[in-house]
């Protein structure tokens, strides 16, 4: 669930929810079992700009003064920490989004710069002891890092000052071969030190965009996942099944969650169990957001979670059922089509028509089980020396669970 309150929900439990983005009601959620991660967000600074004003860099920049003037930590670290061009400017974006109309600052939030540094406005030694010590107000599980993958920050940072600090290698830009600290280390120092400091206390970490492009934020998260919209513009377009093994290799067991950002009016029944399936296949989470990563949030229009209500309560269960088991990279298993994939999560098979017809498909299994049982329809299979076959219309989907008694 993110940000939204799970209270709010009608019949709450039927939906599956374990992990909250948002500390909006940390006591309430303990009380009914989630996990409950506060919000972070590395290498940006988003500041707001009054709307009478021009987006230039030079009002950008009056607009920091008078905030450094009322002592505020944000502008004050912009001065030290901001990266950088190949011209030595401070960079940013000017952007009207839901949550800041103004710009948002590409920053070096590596931990090791000079303190105060920008790290250490977003984390320190007293906060930590204020969300996570022993007068805590409610028992946080752990810190969310959205954007983990920094989609609108620069990538090189080329402020020569930050060089010494950095603790992995810089690397250089590809024309003029000038040296820089590329964004997705810095990122990784922060995700590092964050999730070092929640492990050393019993807590977890969790990230939102990756794995993307940066294959190397895995090791330091517990739960891992990524906004998406697999309807843009109307058209169905979920991802590959490329895509989709890139992140579940790299994830292994730990948890991936899907937040579907899209237009729900153009979102049906029929897609969003569409959705549900895939997410299935790969044992990952179908969840659920918004168009713009804000407003419309689909927890809050009971017209459309009463509507998919039953879907959940299929689906999401199964989910957990498979991811639960342990993702396998070995299935053991072989479809005769090449547009049907098997996929193995301990005593389970998932196995995905990815195609656009009906396909009837024969599966081999290295093992001699003596019995199947399958779990989306809840029928049983006749399996006989190893093989047996389905038939899997479009988009379907199927959990065959391999007995041996």
């Amino acid at each position: 669930m993110p940000f939204a309150k799970i209270s709010a929900v009608e019949r709450w439990e039927d939906f599956g929810f374990m992990f909250k983005e948002g500390d909006n009601e940390t006591a309430w959620d303990d009380e009914h079992g989630f996990l409950t991660f506060r919000y972070t967000e590395p290498t940006t600074w988003w500041m707001s700009i009054p709307k009478e004003l021009p987006r230039t860099m030079d009002v950008a920049l009056a607009e920091v003064e008078k905030l450094v003037a009322k002592n505020n930590a944000q502008a004050k670290a912009l001065f030290s920490c901001g990266m950088r061009d190949a011209d030595g400017n401070l960079v940013g974006k000017f952007l009207d989004t839901p949550w800041t109309n103004g710009i948002v600052w590409s920053m070096n939030d590596m931990p090791g710069l000079p303190k105060p540094n920008a790290f250490s406005v977003k984390w320190n030694e007293n906060l930590i002891e204020r969300l996570y010590g022993p007068n805590k107000k409610a028992d946080l599980d752990g810190e969310y890092v959205d954007s983990a993958e920094a989609y609108v920050t620069i990538p090189l940072n080329f402020h020569r000052e930050h060089f010494a600090f950095a603790k992995r290698p810089l690397t250089f830009d590809r024309e003029t071969l000038r040296p820089a600290i590329y964004k997705g280390l810095i990122i990784q120092e922060y995700c590092e030190k964050i999730a070092a400091d929640m492990h050393a206390i019993g807590k977890l970490s969790m990230a939102n965009s990756t794995p993307g492009s940066i294959c190397w934020l895995v090791p330091h998260f517990d739960v891992l996942g990524t906004e998406t919209n697999w309807n843009r513009g109307g058209k169905w377009n979920p991802m590959s099944d490329a895509d989709l093994l890139y992140r579940r290799a790299l994830c292994g067991p730990k948890p991936y969650c899907f937040l579907m950002n899209t237009v729900f009016d153009e979102f049906s029944h029929e897609l969003v169990e569409r959705f549900m399936k895939r997410s299935l296949a790969y044992g990952m989470f179908p969840g659920f957001f918004s168009a713009d990563a804000s407003t419309g949030h689909y927890f809050s229009r009971p017209e459309l979670y009463n509507r998919d209500r039953p879907l959940f309560k299929k689906y999401v269960p199964l989910c957990k059922m498979v991811a639960e088991a342990g993702w396998n990279p070995i299935p053991r298993a072989t479809s005769s089509d090449p547009s049907v994939y098997v996929e193995r999560f301990g005593n389970y098979l998932t196995i995905f028509n990815d195609s656009k017809e009906q396909k009837t498909v024969r599966i081999t299994l290295e093992s001699r089980p003596t019995s199947l049982r399958e779990h989306v329809r809840g029928s049983s299979i006749a399996v006989k020396d190893g093989t047996f076959t389905i038939v899997l219309a479009a988009e379907d989907v199927l959990v065959v669970e391999l007995i041996d008694k």
